[in-house]
């Protein structure tokens, strides 16, 4: 391990000048990242990392921080709310993707039976789909919380569990039995268990004591993500599943958006490196592999409108929502590299047979990257088609961000000014009150807001980031109400010029200490700016004349 380091510096450096060259080009960044791992990797490549496993080491802190912060954003209501359409789902598309792929592959000349597997294996890689590419892309795109987005996350979640299961037979599958089934279904519920009450009864009791200092929760929050994926691998399941376990434990608690707005930073730069060893494992490639893997790509392609469209279409979801949900999950996941490796050290398959998922999986994450950022325009093609055929879409407009929690009016902190307006508000319209949300550090005042039905999100106001998470760019009017002698770390200018480039349409209303800065927050972008102690002027100077004349 003494030479992880250089390793780790050249493949960052090969990521960054890639990555740069084709954003350039304006293709996919993971595409880069793909090719710098094949140009710097062993098998293909100039031989700058000898030995790939640093990498990996590396790369698997990037996938567990991922399915921690999609555990910091797992909403049950949210995902409940999908109804009976997302457990249909999630259990057919995988039962029925397999079926398909058992007859398909025999079909190609792929042995199943007499001691040989490989069609069930192909079957295996091609029902998974790749967490960590999706949710990147959807989190860019700002569409995890667009009902697609969560019934795509939905699917993803069943798909782990089913994952997760097979990492567990998968030592037996030349002899299955049904007590490991059961076995593997006991740790996720005691997992599911310990964590849970854990984060009731002993984290709740530290984030009360230390929720005045941000950095600590930011720090403890990924304690606790180390420590339950480490309780995943001690009672055999994976490292992924108890972080997952461990962001949903403490998703109830009023941090989710701040500590998945600074933990971001963390997991990219570790997802970096997840897909340059992937990278790195591209063998040097052949006609017949490069072929076959260009077939499997199709077959997961069209497998997934086959085995997930017609379940949400059933389900009443919608032509756009099972489409684009379709096409979301098009590709093939890190798990089935996992399930690959394991097969071939276990003597199921042979090291070929991995070298053509490493292709395929390679070839749909990049379509996956062109898939979801046209997904829409991608959408309106299949439905003009469909319409021409015959088959006229509903006239009910679908609408993507059907059941996300947006809040058209947004206060940044909640100064004396703020709740002053709050309780105007409460006393005037308190109907308007279901349309604020309340960004602000203080954990006593967001209990305050809840009293009064007022949504309020702790976060860090100057972190774009934080205001990305809270959804600040579907706002119509942002409020700050905080003067900057009482603002840390930020002023009233940073925070518009950060609201202007998240919200370029949403009315900005500042606070400014003087007739100066409040020019200089006007040109910057605030559309209204308060300037409290001139009002305060204004009123102590009707109130004297009003004294004066009664006197005179």
């Amino acid at each position: 391990m003494h030479n992880i380091l250089p390793e780790i510096g050249i493949a960052i450096l090969a990521a960054t000048a890639l990555g740069f060259l084709f954003q350039l080009c304006r293709q996919p960044v993971i595409l880069g990242y793909l090719v710098a791992g094949a140009l710097i990797g062993p098998e293909i490549g100039l031989k700058l990392v000898s030995n790939p496993a640093n990498i990996e080491v590396i790369s698997e802190i990037g996938l567990i921080l991922l399915l921690f912060i999609i555990g910091l954003e797992l909403n049950p209501a949210s995902l409940l709310s999908s109804g009976k359409k997302l457990i249909f789902v999630g259990i057919g598309q995988f039962v029925l993707c397999l079926l398909i792929g058992l007859g398909f592959f025999a079909l190609l000349g792929y042995p199943l039976g007499e001691g040989r597997i490989d069609a069930f294996y192909l079957s295996l890689f091609c029902a998974l789909s790749s967490t960590a590419i999706v949710v990147k892309l959807l989190y860019d795109k700002f569409e995890l919380d667009t009902l697609p987005g969560r019934i795509s996350l939905g699917i993803l979640i069943f798909q782990d569990l089913w994952a997760i299961l097979i990492l567990a037979l998968q030592p037996n599958f030349m002899n299955p039995k049904v007590c490991l089934v059961a076995m593997a279904l006991g740790k996720a519920v005691l997992l599911l268990a310990v964590g849970f009450l854990l984060s009731r009864y002993m984290l709740r009791w530290i984030f009360a004591r230390i929720d005045k200092t941000p950095e600590m929760v930011v720090a403890m929050s990924i304690a606790w993500c180390a420590f339950m994926a480490g309780l995943g691998s001690w009672i055999g399941m994976s490292m992924e599943m108890g972080a997952l376990i461990g962001g949903a434990a403490i998703a109830s608690f009023p941090y989710g958006v701040h500590v998945t707005a600074k933990v971001l930073p963390l997991r990219d730069f570790f997802l970096t490196l997840f897909f340059l060893s992937i990278g790195m494992k591209i063998p040097f490639p052949d006609v017949s592999t490069l072929t076959m893997a260009i077939v499997i790509v199709l077959f997961v392609i069209v497998s997934r409108f086959f085995t997930i469209y017609p379940i949400l279409s059933l389900s009443g979801s919608g032509r756009r929502t099972s489409f684009i949900t379709s096409l979301n999950l098009a590709q093939i996941s890190e798990f089935s590299l996992v399930i690959a490796a394991l097969g071939v050290s276990y003597g199921h398959i042979e090291q070929s047979l991995m070298s053509l998922i490493i292709y395929a999986m390679a070839m749909t994450s990049v379509l996956s990257s062109y898939f979801i950022k046209g997904n829409h325009r991608l959408y309106l093609v299949f439905d003009g088609l469909l319409s021409k055929g015959g088959w006229p879409s509903s006239k009910t407009v679908q609408n993507t961000q059907e059941g996300s929690n947006q809040y058209p009016i947004v206060l940044l902190g909640y100064h004396r000014s703020a709740r002053a307006l709050i309780e105007k508000i409460q006393d005037t319209a308190p109907d308007l009150l279901k349309k604020i949300m309340v960004i602000d550090f203080n954990l006593e005042v967001l209990k305050e807001l809840g009293d009064m039905n007022v949504k309020g999100v702790f976060g860090d106001i100057s972190s774009m980031d934080t205001l990305d998470h809270a959804h600040v760019a579907q706002a119509e009017i942002i409020i700050s109400t905080i003067p900057d002698m009482l603002l840390k770390k930020t002023s009233n200018l940073l925070l518009v010029k950060t609201c202007r480039t998240l919200a370029p349409n949403a009315v900005i209303v500042a606070t400014a200490d003087s007739a100066k800065q409040l020019e200089e927050l006007k040109k910057c972008g605030a559309d209204e700016v308060l300037l409290p102690y001139t009002l305060i002027g204004e009123n102590l100077t009707w109130i004297l004349l009003e004294i004066y004349g009664k006197n005179k």
